[in-house]
């Protein structure tokens, strides 16, 4: 009998080849690996995978490994279903054994050790985590103590030459292993649906970009001037047109051979959404990459094909997005960051797709020590990979190329689009200090009359105070809170009931009206605009971005005859415990237990900054310079957070950590991506649906389905935050199995989620909210 590869009955010596032929599909779509890989490295890159191909399963025929394969493909013969239980139990990791297999064979002696590593790890089981499998066998033993373990060791992380070997190895290693896993799902998927009518893998789409206008803009005139440089810093106010500028230069980079794909970075995930829909017109293939990307792309799923079920493609492409894989991929300055650590498999699949790509970088907050630094250590990174990289920003202050330097990378400059430069955009007035909207009642009764009104708030709890003012009030106009404490379809809906009330199409057609009160994820995520707004004090640079939505479609003129919006800046107060009123900072500080909340410099600052008076994109841009005159040194929490970062580059270069991190993170379990304290998921709109009546947990077959469950239901919260409700009875603990793992969630009761108003805590909405 042939040997077999899967319980299905497909034989290895068909499987082995269709890895192979995957192999040399994949490369042949993407000609721009082979090519850089043979630059950096000297190396073959098709011949080293082909051979990871031929060897991958070998350790297959192993007899224990097909013992237990024919019986499970006995019991899928007369069940119909595909299990693999016997697989479970059989005691043989097979792609150890594949090593030895390869070890013995005398014709492998060319075979470099990145590719008994791509074979070891091609299920992820080359880590400490796995410590114990590898060195109780006597047989594989040998691999683990003489090769994986002291070439590991060989960098560490107290030696400053071993960051940039960390990086070279990173890149020769990982080619290998990411391209083997990536054929080896390929060829399994099209194996798996071989008798279905719809494709079982995403086509390898090369980059495409239209440019949409007739001419370009002030901004997109710049992008030739500068598109050849390998590090450039772009400065251009909001509305410029700096997308389709990024876009441009984007185009260039993979037309000259710099790249084969485009990675955009946005500063959050919601951001990083506004981004992905505004694009998928322009572009060929765009994919995206963070918790919410599921729900968008089945969103965008059912608009495009009307599709209640999704085929074995359109699911991998999801994972295509995950791992960087699609021509162009839409992420979080967070997870490109946490690619760096390798404390996941498939942080070596991304690490290897951002080395190949052009990266935009846009709108990185620059009152975030941790978060800058971070980028510094990214930056550095993309240096030694010769990864171009185009940094954009509507208020980069001129310290930017200091610190920027640090990573290597030196900007000649900060281009800039001086388009209109002193044209005010806004009259700012002091709306004084404010701790509930009833301090504020003359400017929220204009909202109330019908004037359109964007209000920002620092927290969600001022802006659903806010939201209760304006039901309390019997407003007639529509009120839409937006924040991040919203499930995502309900998030969804939100965004388009705010297009429709103050997005382009409201102004063009004359019909603006309503009330949006929003959080810091307004701030660069929604088209609309008003020429009223109040917002709370933040840094400079994040009212620049917030001022971007006022008077930006109006046809309203001032006296000079200038577009001119009113924005009216409020001071945010709180009550303590004892009955003291004082400025409230949060989120621009840090909470300390007994002393409360720490007013960080750069608000402090822009709180004296702030004068009432005209602004224009060059006041601004110069508050924002003075705000940041110079490269602060680290404290001692933003230089350990770096070091980390470093750490983790070096120490898991070759071998997962113990401690691994899950696709959802944001953090490994010694860095942090952003200065924010550890969140926690809990899931809303649930109705306890998913429970049997019986009570038994409902089981779901794989990670993927459970993903699709939980997407349109899970909300982050702050693990204060999780704690005070877990202890106040107001989530439920729910037991599920999640395929062979049983798993503990969290979910919301009814009464303290809405569509309206999103989570809280603090109340139970009336019926009057629903």
């Amino acid at each position: 009998m042939e040997l077999l590869a899967k319980p299905d009955g497909t034989t290895l010596a068909d499987h082995t080849q269709h890895v192979r032929d995957e192999v040399a599909h994949v490369l042949a779509a993407r000609p721009y690996l082979i090519y850089k890989y043979a630059v950096r490295t000297g190396q073959s890159l098709l011949a080293l995978v082909d051979a990871c191909a031929r060897w991958h399963d070998e350790g297959k025929a192993h007899s224990a490994w097909q013992q237990a394969c024919r019986k499970d493909f006995e019991d899928s013969q007369r069940t119909g279903k595909v299990q693999g239980l016997h697989l479970l139990k059989s005691g043989v990791r097979h792609e150890f054994a594949s090593l030895v297999k390869m070890r013995k064979n005398a014709g492998n002696n060319w075979l470099p050790a990145s590719a008994y590593a791509a074979v070891a790890a091609h299920h992820g089981k080359l880590g400490f985590r796995h410590q114990k499998r590898w060195a109780d066998d006597p047989t594989f033993a040998p691999f683990w103590h003489q090769k994986f373990l002291p070439l590991s060791a060989e960098l560490q992380p107290d030696k400053a030459a071993d960051f940039d070997q960390a990086i070279a190895r990173r890149y020769e290693y990982g080619g290998l292993r990411a391209l083997l896993r990536l054929a080896d799902h390929r060829a399994s998927a099209q194996e798996a649906h071989r008798n279905t009518k719809t494709p079982a893998v995403p086509k390898l789409g090369a980059f495409r970009y239209k440019f949409p206008w007739a001419k370009p803009t002030g901004v997109q005139e710049l992008i030739p001037q500068f598109w050849d440089e390998p590090f450039a810093l772009l400065r251009a106010p909001t509305g410029a047109g700096k997308t389709d500028a990024a876009l441009l230069w984007a185009q260039r980079q993979v037309m000259t051979g710099r790249a084969d794909r485009l990675v955009w970075a946005m500063p959050t995930r919601f951001t990083a959404n506004a981004l992905y829909i505004s694009t998928t017109e322009t572009l060929s293939s765009t994919g995206i990459y963070h918790s919410s990307a599921w729900f968008l792309a089945q969103q965008r799923e059912k608009e495009q094909h009307g599709r209640g079920e999704y085929s074995a493609a359109w699911k991998q492409e999801l994972d295509y997005a995950r791992l960087f894989e699609t021509p162009t991929t839409v992420t979080t300055i967070d997870q490109l960051c946490l690619a760096l650590t390798a404390t996941r498999e498939d942080h070596h699949a991304t690490f290897w797709n951002m080395a190949h790509s052009c990266v935009v970088v846009d709108e990185a907050d620059f009152y975030d020590d941790f978060t800058q630094r971070n980028l510094v250590v990214l930056l550095r990174a993309l240096r030694l990979l010769n990864v171009p990289v185009l940094l954009m920003s509507a208020t980069l202050p001129a310290s930017a190329l200091e610190l920027y330097a640090l990573s290597g990378l030196r900007a000649a400059k900060i281009w800039e689009d001086l388009t209109n430069y002193d044209r005010i955009r806004f009259q700012l007035h002091r709306a004084g200090p404010a701790e509930l909207p009833d301090d504020l009642a003359p400017l929220l009764e204009r909202g109330l009359n019908g004037e359109p009104l964007i209000i920002y708030a620092n927290t969600v709890g001022r802006a659903q105070a806010y939201w209760d003012w304006f039901q309390h009030a019997k407003m007639k106009h529509p009120v839409v809170l937006y924040h991040s404490r919203f499930t995502e379809p309900d998030k969804k809906d939100v965004e388009q009931k705010l297009l429709a009330m103050l997005g382009p199409k409201a102004w063009e057609n004359d019909v603006p009206t309503g009330v949006a009160i929003l959080t810091q994820i307004g701030e660069l995520s929604v088209n609309i605009s008003a020429d009223l707004m109040l917002a709370d004090l933040c840094p400079t640079d994040r009212l620049a971005q917030r001022a971007g939505r006022l008077s930006r479609f109006t046809k309203r003129f001032d006296k000079r005859g200038e577009v001119v919006g009113e924005l009216h800046l409020i001071t945010p107060h709180k009550t303590d415990k004892k009955g003291d009123k004082s400025f409230y900072p949060a989120p621009y500080g840090h909470y300390r237990q007994g002393q409360g909340w720490i007013t960080s410099a750069v608000l402090e600052q822009a709180e004296a900054q702030l004068i009432p008076g005209d602004y224009s994109a060059r006041r601004l841009v110069d508050l924002v310079n003075e705000l940041y005159p110079k490269v602060v040194e680290e404290n001692t929490d933003v230089w350990e957070n770096r070091r980390a970062l470093e750490d983790a580059i070096v120490t898991n270069w070759l071998l997962l950590p113990k401690a691994e991190t899950d696709q959802e993170d944001e953090e490994t379990h010694r860095w942090k991506s952003r200065d924010i304290g550890p969140q926690k998921i809990v899931y809303a709109c649930t109705n306890f649906s998913f429970i049997n009546i019986d009570g038994d947990p409902r089981v779901f077959t794989n990670s993927f389905a459970f993903r699709e469950w939980a997407l349109p239901h899970a909300i982050s919260i702050s693990v204060y935050d999780f704690r005070r409700a877990q202890q106040a009875g107001k989530l439920e603990e729910i037991t599920i199995h999640v395929s062979q793992e049983t798993e503990v969630i969290w979910t919301v009761k009814t009464h303290y989620y809405n569509s309206l108003q999103g989570l809280r805590f603090d109340k139970e909405p009336s019926e009057a909210d629903e």
